[in-house]
C-alpha cells in the first residue's frame, strides 16, 4: 500500500513537472491536433505542416522532435524563430500495413529540451488489397500461395497444444480445391481442410499441435498441399520438440 502511494505521488509530480515546462514554452501553435480523417493506404505516405508562433520576448530553436511510432517521420527548420515570428513542423505518416484508426502524439523539445509542446495527428487508414507476393512470399505451384513455409511449434509439453495460424491464397482466375495430406505424425497434427477456394481468393486455417505422446529430439513432419487433386513437390514443414 505505501508503494503504491509512494508511485502515485511520484507520477502527479512528473505529470505536474511536465506540465510546467509545457506552460512555460513560448511556442503557441495555431492547432494541437489535426484529424486526417479516412486516407486510402494505397495513396501512400500523408504530411501535415504544424504553424507555431514564438509569443515570447527572445527566439526560440526547436531542439528535437519525437515520436514513440516508427510510422511518423518529421521535419523542421533547426534556425532559431525570433520573437513574435513563426515556424513550423511537419509531421509524415506512413499508412503501409497499419489500418483501421491511429492517434499519434509527437513531442517538441525546444531551447536545449527546457521546454516540451506535444502536438498530435489522427486518422482512419482503409486498407487496400496488397499483391499476393508481399502477404504470401511463398510460391508452391499451381496457384498457391502460403505465408509460411515452416510451421514451427517449438517445445510443446506432454498434454498441452500450440496453434500456428496458416494464410493461404488462390492466385489463379479460376477455382481451386485445396487440401493437406500430412506424411508422418498424423495423430498430433490437427486441422480443418479449407477445400474450395474462388478465384483469387485469399483465407486462413489453424494448424493445431497437441502432444498426445512423448517423442524424443525434434519431430519433423511433412505436410503435403494438395491442389485440384494433385500432390505439389514442395511440403509445408512442420517442427516441433517435446517440453521436458
Amino acid at each position: 500500500m505505501k508503494k503504491s502511494i509512494i508511485f502515485f505521488v511520484i507520477l502527479i509530480t512528473f505529470g505536474n513537472y511536465l506540465y510546467s515546462q509545457e506552460a512555460l514554452s513560448t511556442l503557441s501553435f495555431e492547432e494541437r491536433i489535426f484529424d486526417f480523417g479516412d486516407i486510402l493506404e494505397k495513396n501512400g505516405k500523408i504530411s501535415h505542416t504544424f504553424i507555431f508562433k514564438n509569443i515570447g520576448r527572445t527566439p526560440v530553436v526547436v531542439s528535437e522532435v519525437v515520436s514513440g511510432c516508427g510510422c511518423t517521420s518529421h521535419k523542421y527548420s533547426p534556425e532559431p524563430v525570433a520573437a513574435d515570428k513563426k515556424g513550423t513542423v511537419t509531421v509524415t505518416y506512413d499508412p503501409l500495413y497499419r489500418p483501421g484508426f491511429f492517434s499519434k502524439e509527437i513531442l517538441i523539445y525546444s531551447n536545449g529540451h527546457k521546454h516540451i509542446n506535444r502536438i498530435w495527428i489522427t486518422g482512419k487508414v482503409i486498407p487496400f488489397l496488397h499483391p499476393v507476393e508481399e502477404d504470401y512470399p511463398y510460391n508452391f505451384g499451381s496457384g498457391l500461395y502460403l505465408n509460411l513455409k515452416v510451421l514451427a511449434f517449438g517445445k510443446v509439453a506432454k498434454g498441452k497444444t500450440k496453434e500456428i495460424e496458416l494464410r493461404y491464397a488462390n492466385d489463379r482466375d479460376k477455382p481451386m480445391t485445396l487440401r493437406f495430406e500430412v506424411v508422418g505424425d498424423k495423430e498430433n497434427l490437427i486441422y480443418t481442410n479449407p477445400k474450395q477456394l474462388a478465384a483469387k481468393e485469399r483465407g486462413k486455417m489453424i494448424f493445431t499441435y497437441s502432444m498426445k505422446k512423448s517423442i524424443r529430439g525434434e519431430m519433423v513432419v511433412n505436410v503435403y498441399p494438395i491442389v485440384n487433386g494433385k500432390r505439389l513437390a514442395q511440403p509445408l514443414i512442420v517442427r516441433v520438440f517435446e517440453e521436458e
